[in-house]
């Protein structure tokens, strides 16, 4: 991170969202924070979208267009980092909201080391008014190598929570086969960023996530063919990452590997250790006797981590 105040670069992707676009655009021009670039990038809109963003940009020297032909979510990510400088990237899809503090406390979890950073959100209506989802958070600070690999977890949130280094989205950028992600392009970002660093989750709900008919993802019922291209895509993106670190097979072959990534993880619970056993037992090679043998690692970590938490409450 650079020793000035970081620039923070919004990309903020847009597809005939015009009568939410003026909220999503106000809601970055009111942060605490002042240090930002916002990149609205507007992916061949055939809706007022347009004439929104010039009317807006025209009025604040800190927005900066990009209007470009239909390609999807990843093609406009790609657009947008292409055009941005700053020392952090965050994203924001144009029906969502940032919360007034949500750079500046994006700057201190960054500045304290963190590459890869997903926050919580609170889902909202049509209207603006707080709902509830179905979406799972991911909540467990740490590497999620073997995680990503074998049981494809998403170690993030959607995808106006997620913000990288520019360090970072060096290495992920531009996002590969633009055509496979026209949307649920934040799998491109998600899946890559977990192979190459640990995953940091805020427990704050620094953005509002709109919820509506014409959502691209959530509340989809999709097709067994869908669900199966998808896994495809998501193996791909696992091979691109592995190529990317340069982590050979045998590192995840390495049951000593799987634990000591365990032990990376801020927050261990049940759920966590079943995961991990899940690997070990059912995705990896390993001889019985080094199974028990991890397995009894594993446990007897949970167990000093669960004894120092309750020490630390009483």
């Amino acid at each position: 991170m650079s020793e000035h105040a970081p620039l923070v670069s919004v990309i903020l992707d847009n597809y005939n969202y015009a009568d939410y676009l003026p909220e999503a655009i106000e809601s970055v021009l009111q942060q605490t924070y002042p240090h930002f670039e916002l990149i609205v990038v507007d992916d061949g809109s055939t809706d007022a979208s347009r004439d929104v963003i010039n009317t807006y940009a025209e009025r604040d020297h800190r927005i900066r267009p990009v209007f470009k032909l239909n390609g999807g979510q990843a093609s406009a990510f790609n657009a947008g980092y292409a055009a941005s400088n700053g020392d952090i990237i965050c994203f924001l899809d144009s029906d969502d909201l940032f919360m007034p503090n949500k750079l500046a406390k994006l700057v201190e979890c960054h500045e304290a080391g963190n590459s890869f950073v997903h926050t919580d959100h609170q889902s909202i209506d049509t209207q603006g008014s707080p709902c509830t989802d179905t979406i799972k958070r991911y909540r467990y600070d740490g590497y999620n190598l073997f995680l990503v690999y074998y049981l494809s977890k998403y170690p993030g949130n959607v995808t106006s929570t997620l913000s990288l280094t520019r360090a970072l989205a060096e290495k992920i950028f531009p996002l590969p086969h633009e055509q496979d992600w026209r949307i649920q392009a934040d799998d491109a970002i998600v899946f890559q960023a977990a192979m190459m660093t640990r995953s940091t989750f805020f427990d704050q709900k620094l953005t509002r996530y709109r919820i509506h008919h014409a959502n691209g993802h959530y509340g989809k019922k999709n097709s067994h063919d869908y669900l199966y291209e998808l896994l495809k895509k998501r193996n791909t993106l696992k091979d691109i990452a592995m190529q990317k670190i340069s982590t050979g097979r045998t590192f995840l072959g390495n049951s000593y590997n799987l634990a000591w990534e365990f032990s990376t993880h801020r927050t261990i619970d049940l759920n966590l250790v079943q995961l991990y056993m899940k690997v070990l037992w059912f995705e990896m090679e390993q001889p019985f006797l080094k199974k028990m043998e991890t397995s009894l690692s594993l446990w007897n970590f949970y167990r000093k981590q669960t004894m120092v938490k309750r020490a630390k409450n009483t």
